[in-house]
């Protein structure tokens, strides 16, 4: 076992003998070739659409009511539209059962095989293709505390032949407080549990980048490809690798990789280098002694990845794996974008010119949540993190705009409108508007009502029907409530939270608030981003000082 370690700054590149940045304007080296990055936009920015349509929508009820002859049917047409909210709710919670059936099934079928066949549906030769398959893990680091990479380090360290499979690649960046004495400890606790361990040093002020995680991992994953490459031990051209960006705040179960290899050996040449694979992600590591809104917020995001990110084929999130020559013909990692996650499937899609397909990986995975020292800096945590996401997918969606012409036009309309519907639509206006709507609309509706007018809907069944699918909204909450504790038995072992009644209860009561307060959060990045275009986009990582973890 050989462990490689690259430190490299912008002060000693040239001697160390690595490629040097180039600061000519336009031009950014990665590690790898330069690549020709174009003067963006600043203001103009399809974004713009998209705050266009939400304004649009959340305003349905003025315009429409000033609208002469179909006005009169503006009552029946809000009922359609949160009928339609509802059904949304619907799909997902389908999707969200079935993928806790699946996470609980493996589980159990990991138990009685002990986790010593292979398991694969076809192919004489799988033990073969697993033998060759050989994982790199990218992680990286900037101001979190070095115990949290640990904990996400460990967790890797259970997979399955991770000292003769598995290289761990951590990016710092040149920022990172006391990179020496993290990078000497990082060597002293792995350098015999992993097979290869690769450490980088992202330089600052890279033309054209924006600073997080989309730059550092994509710098960090060059320069580890050519350490990789011209290590002669390695033999490098004979094995498969498979690529997993994780965050320094994750668990991974010991069956991770294993698992990974399995699903991998599975499909065809073809299918393996056009899929991505996901893992369902729960943001559960102390989430019980965590705010209402934070545990709220936690409890969505698990429930809508595997009830729409996965199932619709939207976008991966924070931890997934894909094939290496994917994640190389899709040109690594974006660096001037700040969400490598939302922005990887469609990207990747563009630069191979095939469709990629996001595919469940039936094992849980754990991540933290947003976390800070007082209630209050838990609040500012969670309203930056929120932000942070809401700019990333309007960013998100002016690229896919521009590249759009590059997909064929159904794929991309059908994925378009996806897009727009979970991050648009659910996210942002569909809490405000079933909230907003109703008395709106019932209060206009009267004031510009004609005596003589017909109704297919009088205005006291119009009260009923929006009180029982407020109800009705509520049932749908308690599902994600219900699906999270189903999934619990899944989770790395000793991670498992256990929340008192009393508290789940208040938490299910406070969820239509916390989802409304999250809505005012996007609906006032949308607006931000409108206005201060590319000048707002940055990635600032959230803390993880007061990170609970318990693995």
């Amino acid at each position: 076992m050989t462990t490689q370690v690259v430190l490299t700054n912008l002060a000693n590149q040239e001697s160390a003998g690595a490629l040097p940045v180039k600061t000519v304007s336009g031009v950014v080296d990665k590690g790898s070739d330069p690549i020709v990055v174009k003067p963006a936009n600043r203001v103009f920015r399809w974004n713009l659409l998209f705050l266009a349509a939400i304004v649009v929508i959340l305003t349905f009820p003025i315009w429409f009511s000033l609208i002469p002859v179909v006005n009169v049917y503006v009552l029946e047409l809000i009922i359609c539209i949160l009928i339609f909210f509802q059904l949304v709710w619907l799909f997902a919670t389908i999707c969200a059962a079935r993928t806790v059936y699946k996470l609980r099934k493996q589980v159990k079928r990991s138990k009685e095989t002990n986790n010593n066949d292979v398991d694969v549906e076809a192919g004489k030769n799988a033990s073969d293709d697993i033998d060759k398959v050989k994982h790199i893990v990218g992680i990286c680091l900037y101001k979190e505390p070095l115990e949290v990479l640990f904990n996400t380090a460990d967790s890797l360290a259970k997979q399955d032949k991770a000292v003769d499979k598995l290289t761990f690649v951590v990016g710092m960046e040149e920022g990172t407080p006391d990179r020496d004495q993290k990078k000497a400890a990082i060597m002293d606790k792995y350098e015999k549990v992993f097979h290869r361990v690769i450490v980088t040093i992202h330089p600052r002020g890279v033309i054209g980048e924006i600073p997080g995680k989309c730059s550092n991992f994509n710098y960090a994953t060059r320069e580890a490809m050519k350490i990789l490459r011209s290590d002669l031990a390695y033999n490098f051209p004979y094995y498969d690798h498979i690529m997993t960006t994780a965050d320094c705040d994750t668990v991974f179960s010991k069956d991770y990789t294993k698992l990974l290899e399995n699903e991998y050996v599975k499909l065809s040449e073809e299918e393996r280098h056009q899929t991505v694979w996901q893992s369902p992600l729960f943001y559960q590591m102390g989430l019980d002694k965590s705010p209402f809104f934070v545990r709220v917020t936690g409890l969505l995001r698990s429930f809508f990845m595997m009830g729409l990110l996965i199932p619709w084929n939207i976008n991966t999130m924070s931890v997934f794996s894909l094939s290496l020559r994917l994640y190389e013909n899709g040109d690594y990692t974006h660096p001037g974008y700040q969400m490598d996650d939302i922005i990887a499937l469609i990207r990747w899609t563009l630069l191979t010119k095939k469709v990629c397909w996001i595919r469940l990986l039936n094992v849980a995975t754990l991540s933290g949540p947003t976390s800070g020292a007082t209630y209050f800096d838990e609040l500012r945590e969670w309203a930056r993190q929120i932000r942070r996401w809401t700019i990333g997918a309007a960013e998100v969606f002016h690229y896919f705009v521009v590249k759009s012409d590059r997909i064929p036009t159904v794929a991309a309309v059908s994925w378009g409108l996806r897009f727009f519907v979970y991050y648009g639509i659910l996210l942002c206006v569909a809490p405000l508007f079933s909230i907003i709507a109703p008395p709106m609309s019932l209060f206009l509706h009267q004031l510009f009502e004609k005596p003589d007018q017909e109704h297919f809907l009088s205005s006291d069944n119009f009260i009923w029907i929006t009180m029982g699918l407020l109800g009705l909204q509520y049932f749908w909450f308690l599902m994600v409530f219900v699906l999270n504790a189903a999934a619990e038995s899944t989770f790395p072992e000793g991670n498992a939270e256990k929340t008192n009644v009393v508290v789940q209860f208040f938490n299910w009561i406070l969820t239509l608030p916390t989802i409304l307060a999250y809505c005012m959060v996007e609906l006032v990045s949308f607006i931000e981003v409108a206005f201060r275009g590319k000048d707002v986009c940055e990635h600032k990582a959230s803390k993880k000082d007061n990170l609970r973890i318990k693995y």
